[in-house]
């Protein structure tokens, strides 16, 4: 996903799409344009459309919008960020990971981490 992308409802830059936090089945649809993914700041449906321009669904639309998985998230900073403790750690320290802050409750973080260092 291309980063520094800007939402087209709220108009803020994203850093990071981070559609790798989402479940296989759902980056599936996604990529496909079958469905659409949130915003992290407004929560408002994104299309990705071929594979590198971020849009607004067509008015009325019925697609299916996801959210992204707290666990994959923890995964993913434990591969792809390690300098980063946890999930929490990203989210409170890393620029891209602030834009997700409250995207996840502090519980869904905690649980998301602790899942992921005690499987």
């Amino acid at each position: 996903m291309p980063p520094n992308e800007p939402c087209p409802h709220c108009g803020q830059l994203i850093r990071d799409w981070h559609n790798e936090w989402y479940e296989a089945p759902q980056r599936m649809v996604i990529y496909a344009v079958q469905a659409a993914m949130d915003c992290p700041l407004c929560r408002q449906a994104v299309l990705w459309v071929q594979s590198r321009d971020i849009a607004a669904p067509p008015s009325g639309h019925q697609l299916p919008v996801y959210q992204r998985s707290a666990t994959i998230a923890a995964q993913w900073v434990r591969i792809r960020e390690p300098s980063f403790a946890d999930l929490a750690g990203y989210l409170a320290n890393h620029p891209a990971g602030q834009q997700y802050g409250g995207y996840w409750t502090q519980n869904e973080v905690q649980q998301a981490d602790t899942q992921v260092t005690n499987p």
